[in-house]
């Protein structure tokens, strides 16, 4: 497996990310953005090619992402996760020799060490258009906060059951991991054109309803690619929280990471709900 033929695209904001030992627990930015630095790091030295948007992190933060060799390193144009994310994806456009784009929070340093041969497998293989990998069951339960881990737990049983009731999941399929966030993606026009032809913000109005989509997470792509019956397939992988990640959740600001779990699992179920719809009216 040519190692270069794998993109990892990756957005950081870290704007209160400092040098040096962390001084607090509860000093949010600097955690995970000691956790980016590290991931990014492994990407590179790896091989994979990788390629970072940076958006109102701190001026140390990225003087540090300049400093590592063999990335791209861009400005975020957008507050917007999946139009910046779109804007990275585009970058690939030019470089044929890539071939599969893994889109990822930078903080999941376990994907890139632990799980990359298993999530490519399939698509190098044309087993799958799009992969969803899989948190190991055991691992997600031991590692994570509990709150997060029953949030999301709960989260993807109804997202799924929304899925399948609306045909877009066959009930003898894999359910999607969709609250682990990373998915991997065949650099084809087919596929890369659910990423980059849907608009941000759309509007969506009937006679007693008006809604704005937030634009916020990546999964309408991955809905679309399901309604085209394009192949999405599910992968388990022995992914690993950042035990410091967990120990900040824990001990930091938790009742705001629990508020934040719990709107997450909240908008991102009504938008889905909103978007099947979005579809059958575009019909």
């Amino acid at each position: 497996m040519n190692l270069q033929t794998i993109a990892i695209i990756l957005t950081t904001r870290y704007p209160k990310w400092y040098r040096g030992k962390l001084r607090s627990i509860k000093h949010t930015d600097k955690v995970r953005g000691d956790i980016a630095l590290q991931t990014i790091h492994a990407a590179q030295k790896k091989g994979y090619q990788v390629l970072v948007a940076d958006g109102k992190s701190s001026k140390t933060f990225r003087k540090e992402l300049e400093k590592i060799e063999n990335i791209t390193l861009i400005k975020k144009r957008s507050s917007h996760k999946l139009k910046a994310k779109r804007q990275l994806i585009k970058a690939f456009v030019k470089k044929p020799e890539v071939k599969i784009i893994i889109l990822t929070e930078p903080e999941k340093l376990s994907l890139i060490t632990d799980c990359i041969p298993l999530i490519v497998n399939p698509l190098l293989n044309n087993h799958a258009d799009i992969v969803i990998p899989k948190r190991n069951e055991s691992l997600f339960q031991k590692t994570y906060t509990s709150y997060q881990y029953a949030s999301e737990t709960e989260g993807n049983l109804l997202y799924n059951e929304i899925l399948r009731a609306n045909g877009l999941l066959k009930p003898d399929e894999d359910d999607l991991d969709i609250f682990f966030g990373p998915f991997a993606l065949i650099n084809t026009p087919q596929v890369r054109s659910l990423f980059l032809h849907l608009k941000s913000n759309i509007l969506f109005k009937n006679s007693t309803t008006h809604f704005k989509f937030t634009d916020e997470y990546d999964y309408f792509p991955v809905v679309r690619a399901l309604k085209k019956g394009l192949q999405v397939r599910s992968v388990n992988v022995p992914f690993s929280y950042p035990p410091i990640q967990k120990k900040n959740e824990e001990k930091g600001p938790k009742e705001l990471f629990v508020e934040k779990r719990k709107n997450q699992r909240l908008s991102i179920l009504i938008e889905l709900l909103y978007f099947i719809n979005f579809m059958q009216r575009k019909k």
